[in-house]
Parts: structure tokens; C-alpha cells; sequence
């Protein structure tokens, strides 16, 4: 079975972009399925790009997790920002259709 990582970004918009133009940039964590931490990157940075996100950095560390952990890990790492993120079957679905799962934007301007 593929495992699932846990990789952040600095992100900057370009042209077309789902970041409103106000911002300069933002950091947010993507989850995405692999082999390794690789090809989950790979994926991520293929996703970013298509949303209109200018990767800047990868930044570290890169973290890997267990699929059945995403209700845990979101109550421990983004329980402000919970009713922005899918629940665990709606994640699970995701990751099972080979997408790309943003974590909360940390924008700046």
C-alpha cells in the first residue's frame, strides 16, 4: 500500500491562481499519496502548479502518516481550522483518487 505524506510548501500566486490577489504568498502542508516521499512530492508540486501556486521551497521536514490517522491528526495539528477540512471519508476518498489534500494556507501579504 502507498503511505502518505505530509509535505510543506512556501507558495507564492501567478497569474491564474486560486490565491486571491491580495497575497504575496502563503505556506501550506499538502497530503498526498506515494511510493515514497518522491513521487508524493512530485504530485503535490504537479497540483500547486495547476492551481495557479508558484512552489518556491519545499520545506522540511516531510513527515509520513497512515491513512486512518487524518481525524486524529487534524484534531492535533489544525483544530482551529477543522471545519475547513474534509472528514476522515472524505479524505480517505481523496487520497484513494490519487488527489492532493491542501491543509490550511498560512497567507501573507
Amino acid at each position: 500500500m502507498e503511505k502518505i505524506f505530509i509535505v510543506p510548501f512556501h507558495i507564492t500566486r501567478m497569474e491564474s491562481s486560486i490565491m486571491p490577489p491580495s497575497l504575496a504568498g502563503a505556506y501550506v502542508s499538502c497530503y498526498a499519496s506515494g511510493r515514497d516521499y518522491a513521487e508524493a512530492t512530485e504530485k503535490c508540486l504537479k497540483k500547486l502548479v495547476a492551481d495557479g501556486l508558484n512552489p518556491l521551497e519545499v520545506l522540511q521536514p516531510i513527515h509520513e502518516m497512515k491513512l486512518e490517522d487524518w481525524a486524529r491528526h487534524v484534531s492535533e495539528v489544525w483544530r482551529d481550522q477543522a471545519d475547513s477540512l474534509p472528514d476522515q471519508a472524505a479524505f480517505e476518498e481523496a487520497i484513494k483518487s490519487d488527489a492532493v489534500v491542501y491543509g490550511p494556507f498560512g497567507s501573507y501579504t
